[in-house]
């Protein structure tokens, strides 16, 4: 009896594309996850490449902040409409005065840094990666997800930082430098990560959506 009552559970949660009903646990879920966004702005894992920088044997370090990974989580376990206000409600608050919570500080002067673009970014990723794990997950849907969500947010940061640079009259060596430091050398490891995140997020999403729903 109870197998089929779980197993009944399970198959509504696939015909309802894996919704988590508006309730105050949704509430403290969006609360969990717009922290968990603020912190990965401020948390840096340092990584060490074990393939020597140059002849004299040093290696090269590399601070990673796992940013766009609390993004892909916040959209895979929230799904597109609760993942989408988490985003929101992160932007909201660090444009006010009161709420420094961006990686250089806050205010609505912040739209004028090189970095907001990805900032902003961050809704088209949600959306995109909620529209592409809807229905029954599958390996190829998650990697989908993950490889748009992480490439969206990218390519939307560079081509608004490149309209900032515009504007300042930066030059060239500028622009390649920032790119390669925002983007080239850290989009395989948001890829990486990201797919960790989300495989995490879809397995909580499981487990609250029979505990919620």
């Amino acid at each position: 009896m109870m197998n089929k009552r779980v197993k009944a559970q399970i198959t509504k949660f696939h015909k309802e594309n894996y919704r988590i009903k508006f309730c105050l646990g949704t509430i403290a879920l969006i609360c969990v996850c717009v922290a968990l966004i603020v912190m990965a702005t401020f948390t840096q894992i340092k990584i060490n490449f074990n393939i020597p920088e140059n002849t004299l044997g040093t290696y090269m370090k590399f601070e990673y902040i796992p940013q766009i990974p609390v993004i892909i989580f916040t959209a895979a376990l929230l799904g597109e409409s609760w993942g989408l206000m988490s985003v929101i409600i992160y932007i909201i608050m660090g444009l006010t005065p009161f709420y420094p919570i961006f990686a250089l500080g806050g205010g609505m002067s912040y739209v004028f840094q090189y970095n907001f673009g990805y900032i902003f970014a961050y809704i088209f990723a949600v959306l995109l990666v909620a529209k592409l794990l809807k229905g029954k997950p599958s390996v190829r849907s998650m990697i989908k997800a993950v490889l748009g969500g992480v490439l969206i947010i990218h390519v939307i940061g560079i081509v608004y930082m490149m309209l900032i640079s515009l504007l300042r009259h930066d030059s060239m060596d500028f622009v390649k430098n920032w790119i390669y430091y925002q983007s080239a050398s850290k989009i395989i490891y948001d890829i990486v990560f990201s797919f960790i995140a989300l495989v995490i997020a879809r397995g909580i999403r499981r487990v609250l959506w029979l505990l919620m729903g």
